[in-house]
């Protein structure tokens, strides 16, 4: 005896069985869902600050139930955490790989400009008072690159030459970022790359000298041309010395003269 049959002619059980495959199909799988939050919850973390957003409000920008984001992150906390280790776990790989501190910025600049939305949520929370301590486990990009930067400075090697075509509008912006970036986040590089509060004062005087091998930057370009100048006025006084030949004697300057007969 066969089922009762649905539209189509195929037995009402199996008809149900390929609905429910159907929608199991459609259905994205965990990995998805937890990356597609993640997306939303930093999205909005960065445009408003984590301060500002709600888990309820990542839900609903995610598409899902705010008991499904409790049930794959916990508190909210645990959901800022989740975000600030995705980029950083990326980044402090890249940083590992680097074999000195200039190679590992050179790499790690176009992706933190590609996730902005990352380092903007960061930022946000450094300025919202987000503890530094909390994310301390899991931020571990920082950390990688100060033990690049001992290595380096152990190892010897010769810094590189300055740059001498660098745009004097992109020397003040680096130094404007270096300004309103130490600012914002202040509270969160002490721990960050392991400085002591206490010494701040010494702190504050490095990264002046800091600043200052940026600034005078701008004068690369003046000391090589200076440099070159000079070179071409020795090598045309060269020139004219060659041109001019044999010193000749002077009427005058003491030098012996042709008596007539």
């Amino acid at each position: 005896m066969t089922g009762r049959t649905a539209e189509g002619g195929l037995p009402l059980s199996e008809n149900i069985g390929n609905t429910e495959l159907r929608s199991v199909r459609k259905r994205p799988g965990k990995t998805v869902t937890e990356s597609h939050i993640l997306d939303s919850a930093q999205e909005l973390f960065a445009k408003h600050g984590p301060g500002a957003v709600s888990v309820r409000q990542v839900a609903e920008q995610a598409g899902v139930t705010h008991a499904l984001v409790h049930k794959y992150f916990g508190s909210k906390d645990d959901l800022v955490k989740a975000v600030a280790y995705r980029a950083d776990s990326r980044r402090a790989a890249l940083a590992l790989e680097s074999p000195s501190l200039r190679d590992a910025y050179e790499h790690l600049f176009p992706r933190m400009i590609t996730e902005r939305q990352h380092s903007m949520m960061l930022v946000r929370s450094a300025m919202e008072g987000v503890e530094y301590v909390d994310l301390a486990d899991r931020m571990k990009t920082s950390g990688a690159l100060v033990a690049i930067a001992r290595a380096s400075r152990a190892s010897g090697a010769a810094p590189s030459a300055p740059p001498s075509d660098v745009d004097p509008r992109v020397i003040v912006s680096s130094i404007t970022a270096m300004f309103f970036g130490w600012a914002a986040i202040e509270d969160w590089l002490w721990p960050l790359a392991d400085l002591d509060p206490a010494d701040k004062d010494e702190v504050y005087r490095q990264l002046l000298e800091v600043i200052g091998y940026v600034a005078d930057l701008a004068l690369v370009g003046n000391e090589t041309h200076a440099t070159d100048s000079a070179a071409r006025a020795g090598e045309n006084e060269g020139r004219d010395r060659t041109n001019a030949g044999p010193p000749r004697d002077r009427p005058g300057s003491g030098a012996s003269e042709v008596q007539p007969a």
